[in-house]
């Protein structure tokens, strides 16, 4: 399910309280580009240029150009580079998949209950459904998630705020 911006804030909030770079990092990338999590773990500091995030996607073998929201482009400028990769274990590795999980893991517990049914995948529901409520066209937001098919985007959209896309739909008639 998509994540609530009322968790998505609490989380931001305890990651920075608490040192917990690696889940933010991780909430950032995947909120902002709409990756799966594996991918996330492969993204590396070249990839972003200022403004796109070239993302090979592990499932599809496609790469993408993602452009960043202005919110993901403020974090990746600010944050302290540690790494070949943006996710580093070191200067020249990434760190794992499960690596990023037990620090997603123990934020998560550490926020209880309101984030006790939240997933990393969730993330990349959020960016998709944040893209629908803005409006998005299917095609559009296929080109950020980099699904092939329009069903996966209509299973994303499904979650969209109905109330937000009636008033957007009525106020189109006027």
């Amino acid at each position: 399910q998509p994540w609530p911006e009322s968790l998505q804030i609490a989380w931001e909030h305890y990651c920075i309280a608490n040192g917990e770079d690696v889940a933010l990092t991780a909430m950032y990338l995947g909120t902002g580009t709409g990756q799966r999590p594996g991918d996330l773990v492969a993204m590396e500091e070249s990839h972003f240029d200022g403004e796109y995030m070239a993302v090979l996607q592990e499932k599809t073998s496609e790469r993408l150009w993602v452009y960043c929201p202005k919110r993901l482009r403020d974090f990746l400028a600010k944050r302290r580079k540690k790494g070949r990769y943006i996710l580093a274990k070191n200067l020249t590795e990434p760190m794992t998949y499960s690596a990023v999980e037990k620090s997603f893991r123990r934020v998560r517990a550490a926020l209880g209950e309101t984030a006790k049914d939240h997933v990393m995948h969730g993330w990349r529901y959020t960016a998709a459904v944040e893209l629908a409520e803005a409006g998005c066209s299917d095609a559009e937001i296929q080109s950020v998630t980099g699904h092939k098919t329009t069903k996966m985007v209509l299973k994303y959209r499904s979650h969209a705020n109905q109330k937000k896309l009636s008033k957007q739909a009525q106020e189109k008639r006027q």
